[in-house]
């Protein structure tokens, strides 16, 4: 009966720290996952956003010195923002909630209207 006692309450040991690794894991995952509200364009639809991209005119962007476009940096007053065609597909991506800027030497910046915070840079 000892042996049982004994067996019983290493087990209970054993799972108790198993699921505290399990916790480990599951608060590792939360860390490595996206920020909220950051839109992530796969790579079949950054084809068509650029295809739709240099399909249109574009004016000539001036960078304010020392800025470099990152996600979650705001884009400056400063710089003109365009908007998405919304009958072109964008294969899911709803391009029409977000406008976009094409600036030298980064690449299209896609860029959320309502506080220029850059969700993510296309080149």
């Amino acid at each position: 009966m000892t042996f049982v006692k004994t067996g019983a309450l290493f087990g209970a040991l054993a799972l108790t720290t198993f699921s505290a690794s399990l916790a480990g894991a599951q608060t590792s995952a939360v860390i490595v996952a996206p920020p909220s509200g950051y839109v992530l364009v796969n790579p079949e639809q950054e084809v068509l956003v650029q295809r739709y991209v240099v399909t249109q005119p574009g004016s000539s962007v001036t960078l304010p010195s020392g800025y470099t476009p990152t996600v979650g940096s705001v884009v400056p007053t400063t710089v003109e923002l365009n908007t998405f065609a919304t009958t072109q597909d964008y294969g899911g991506f709803n391009a029409s909630s977000y406008r976009y800027v094409v600036m030298p030497n980064y690449g299209t910046v896609l860029v959320e209207p309502d506080t220029r915070r850059v969700i993510q840079v296309i080149r």
